[in-house]
């Protein structure tokens, strides 16, 4: 009878401790798939694409740089740019001053958006390069940046992101926060940026310079979201 008892309770015993190593497992493996979806759960990235003429701005048009104050809800313009000209050339080595303030930079086009490629300061200089006169007006901004303006490709209708500046003339530092800069808010100043626009370099065959767009916020809010057209040909 003892024995009886014994072997009951060491089946019991057994039967609990399977019980919750059953229940550990299938947490784990319930939290390690937490994050981990198909990737048909995965949401699709958003095409972009210039449904409004009046998105389109040209050449020496005031361009209003919004932002949203989120503590407050309140919307204010924090400042303005205008691009007064724009011209191509075979490099950036042939203007001068440029080249040694060139830094590298993230390219997109052609590149996982996850994981762009980049683009080296010596592949930069030997490439056709897009610089650009702008006027920036400092009206509410407490950090100042020209990395709100990047280059876009229209393919198909849609906006493909090329890249941001990969010079600019009024850099604090070269190697570090090329695109800040200093600017008291009311006050203006007249600048340089420059773009990579080599076909080559951003693997674009047969590349269309109508297809090519300045950009304010791209990646920002839709409304906020702003093109110009530097009528290139």
């Amino acid at each position: 009878m003892e024995k009886k008892k014994i072997f009951t309770a060491i089946m019991a015993i057994s039967m609990l401790i399977i019980t919750f190593s059953g229940c550990s497992s299938n947490q784990k493996q319930s939290y390690g798939n937490l994050g981990k979806g198909d990737e048909s759960d995965r949401p699709e990235v958003e095409d972009i694409v210039i449904d409004n003429e009046s998105d389109i701005y040209n050449i020496g048009d005031e361009i209003q740089v919004k932002n949203v104050d989120y503590g407050t809800n309140r919307e204010y313009v924090a400042k303005s740019y205008i691009v007064n000209s724009v011209k191509i050339y075979d490099t950036a080595a042939e203007i001068d001053g440029v080249q040694d303030k060139l830094t590298e930079t993230d390219y997109y086009m052609g590149a996982d958006p996850e994981k762009p490629a980049i683009l080296e300061k010596d592949e930069v200089a030997c490439g056709k390069f897009l610089l650009c006169d702008i006027s920036v007006k400092n009206i509410e901004d407490e950090v100042c940046t020209v990395g709100d303006i990047s280059l876009v490709y229209d393919i198909n209708g849609v906006c493909q992101l090329l890249g941001y500046p990969v010079y600019f003339s009024n850099a604090k530092d070269n190697e570090h926060g090329i695109y800040d800069y200093t600017l008291v808010q009311g006050q203006s100043l007249d600048a340089q940026i420059g773009f990579c626009v080599d076909p080559a370099l951003l693997q674009i065959d047969n590349m269309d310079l109508n297809k090519l767009y300045l950009s304010v916020n791209f990646n920002g809010d839709e409304e906020n979201r702003q093109f110009i057209d530097p009528g290139l040909e």
